[in-house]
């Protein structure tokens, strides 16, 4: 039986989460470790300075963690596959996009990213819509590209990044290879005063966030497409490194 760990960032208690351990449940044995909480926008953070603590779901299904969607990979990969490690890591479904820059600022797919960097086959889902999210259709397409990784996995060192568009399962209009968009953010931060007229700012917008390239993750979503993206673990820049020989400043001693 193929063994299968799902994680996710917006909390153990999430409808993305139960909908993904449902799609998935068909495929295998599923173990299901979240965050205790939303941690949405925890991106790669761990826990260094305090205690990790885990208890068992009422449901016996998996843990909560009291930490970052990375420490719920890291803790379960060491402490809660004691029958060998799992064959898929799965996170989301999440609620809303992670497609484009999102992709550094997402607990979603630093869960997978995770994974990935440990040498497990990994994906990050989520579902395009913030609003009163409908999970039927993210769940069937999780089922598909979930049960198609388990055959054919990814490269080491690369994890599959997917988005999917809102809607019911029959409008969607296929799956799409994609890259990802560099389209940046337009931060908007408002300033407000709190009750003693002292400032304070809130993160408020983040639009227009459209794609930049016909082959994009946002403009496939736009478009009614599933977005698969894969995505390395291994940021090094060759043409600035240069092999080691070259590149911007080349090896040798330096001047005296």
């Amino acid at each position: 039986m193929k063994r299968i760990l799902l994680a996710n960032d917006d909390g153990a208690d999430s409808p993305g989460l139960q909908a993904a351990y449902e799609a998935l449940a068909p495929l295998g044995q599923v173990t299901l470790v979240a965050p205790n909480s939303q941690e949405s926008g925890a991106s790669h953070a761990i826990t260094l300075e305090t205690p990790l603590r885990a208890a068992k779901l009422s449901d016996e299904r998996g843990y909560r963690v009291w930490g970052h969607p990375a420490d719920c990979v890291k803790l379960a990969l060491d402490q809660f596959f004691p029958d060998g490690p799992p064959d898929l890591v799965v996170s989301g479904i999440n609620q809303g996009s992670n497609g484009g820059v999102l992709v550094h600022y997402s607990g979603t797919v630093a869960a997978a990213k995770e994974a990935t960097l440990q040498g497990y086959a990994a994906m990050a889902i989520s579902l395009c819509q913030w609003k009163d999210p409908e999970y039927a259709a993210s769940a069937k397409v999780l089922r598909l590209v979930a049960e198609r990784l388990l055959a054919n996995p990814l490269p080491r060192g690369v994890l599959l990044n997917v988005n999917v568009p809102k809607g019911p399962y029959e409008d969607l209009k296929g799956l799409r290879w994609t890259r990802q968009s560099l389209a940046p953010l337009s931060d908007l931060y408002e300033r407000r005063e709190d009750p003693r007229g002292r400032a304070y700012y809130w993160l408020s917008g983040t639009g227009p966030f459209r794609g930049d390239a016909e082959r994009d993750d946002l403009i496939a979503v736009e478009k009614g497409y599933v977005a698969l993206t894969p995505l390395r673990v291994d940021w090094t820049d060759e043409s600035s490194y240069g092999g080691g020989g070259g590149g911007l400043l080349g090896d040798g001693a330096l001047p005296k």
